[in-house]
């Protein structure tokens, strides 16, 4: 069974728990592009040989808004998959902080997990802090995660400017670029979209 879920954050405080049993998957996509303080808490369970989830998280940080996001990939049985991607565009005084771990049994053998987030500093005075961790107790298994945190290119910008975009037309084409291909891996058409359009309408 195929499962998709598109969630909206849009209040302070929001809790998402999943279940993925045998021979089944998920997508999540979560998207926090208003102008909130938000602490969200995802938890995602494989309980079932041959599960798999895929996350996705798409954060548009303004004014002095502060963002949280706590992830959980826990896997309970043996070959099962979870590939997670956070990434955040942060302008003005936004502080955004990740926090992910996943969490693999010792029956959960031939687990292959993944958890990456990127983030985009669009001001001077923006914050990130990301702390993904990993807890194995299995040993046969794939498990990576990272993070980066940087700014614009300034060459890429350059070259937008010498082709007649302004600082704010060329700014907002790069962030658009820096989501793309997360948004790409969406794999409901009109989802895809929808989340597109309203990311755009925030640059």
């Amino acid at each position: 069974m195929k499962v998709f879920k598109l969630q909206e954050i849009t209040q302070s405080k929001q809790q998402f728990a999943y279940t993925v049993k045998s021979n089944s998957s998920l997508m999540l996509v979560l998207v926090l592009a208003k102008s909130i303080d938000a602490d969200v808490h995802v938890v995602v369970r494989l309980t079932g040989r041959g599960a798999s989830a895929k996350v996705i998280g798409l954060v548009v940080g303004r004014g002095d808004h502060k963002i949280t996001i706590h992830t959980e990939q826990i896997h309970e049985a043996p070959e099962t998959t979870s590939n997670l991607l956070v990434k955040a565009a942060l302008y003005d005084d936004a502080q955004f902080s990740y926090d992910g771990v996943i969490r693999v049994a010792r029956a959960a053998q031939k687990s292959d997990a993944y958890q990456k987030n990127e983030n985009l500093l669009l001001s001077p005075h923006a914050h990130a802090r990301s702390d993904p961790a990993l807890e194995i107790l299995a040993n046969d298994v794939r498990c990576t995660h990272g993070s980066t945190t940087g700014k614009l290119n300034e060459d890429q910008l350059w070259y937008l400017a010498s082709r007649g975009l302004s600082p704010k037309q060329g700014e907002a084409l790069l962030v658009r670029g820096f989501f793309q291909h997360a948004i790409a891996m969406i794999s409901d058409t009109i989802s895809r979209e929808k989340v597109r359009r309203q990311l755009w309408q925030t640059l």
